[in-house]
């Protein structure tokens, strides 16, 4: 081998650790896959409710079904990713990890906090619009440092929210696209590009 051959050789290795360093790789395609499911379960469920529950306990159980939704999507995320870490021998929590989160949490407990305000101002329609679009802009803000398709993702998140909060009618099913079907579309984009 050539001293050329291994400059490259030693170049490339260093561009893979700074890669690996800067990115957060142990996140699962299967994560996504889950949280989809889970989503468009809890949207059927959330239809059941509609159609079954008196009306002055909708908001309640709306509520209860949102948390379940999101204790699920959200446990199930961490077990897939923290199995494909251990797989490929990857820390899970590393410093990247923290700046994601950090970036992922502060537009999220933005629209947390205002999807809150619209339960309790009774603004039920304007709820489904709002989540997607604070959720694609914690996936824009934070896809610096994960895999770059996560900044596209984060657009058509954002992309749905506002059709969602101009078509209300239509903004639960447009929910369901967005956490629920592009979710499954996107964990099985990253599972078969990254993990197969």
């Amino acid at each position: 081998m050539s001293n050329i051959d291994q400059h490259l050789k030693d170049i490339s290795e260093i561009r893979s650790m700074m890669e690996r360093s800067s990115k957060v790789l142990s996140l699962s395609g299967l994560s996504g896959v889950s949280a989809g499911v889970v989503a468009i379960a809890g949207v059927i469920f959330a239809q059941w409710i509609h159609t079954r529950v008196p009306p002055e306990n909708v908001r309640m159980y709306l509520v209860l079904d949102t948390l379940v939704v999101l204790v699920l999507a959200l446990g199930l995320s961490a077990l897939f990713s923290a199995r494909m870490a251990k797989k490929k021998g990857l820390p899970l929590w590393t410093n990247t990890a923290k700046h994601l989160l950090t970036d992922l949490s502060i537009p999220l407990g933005a629209g947390g906090a205002l999807c809150l305000a619209l339960v309790v101002k009774d603004a039920f329609s304007l709820i489904p619009g709002t989540m997607l679009v604070f959720y694609g802009l914690a996936l824009v803000s934070g896809s610096k440092y994960a895999l770059k398709e996560l900044r596209y993702f984060g657009f058509i998140q954002l992309g749905l929210g506002i059709l969602a909060i101009f078509f209300t009618r239509e903004g639960l099913n447009i929910w369901a696209i967005g956490f629920g079907a592009m979710h499954i579309a996107y964990g099985l984009w990253m599972f078969f590009r990254y993990e197969m």
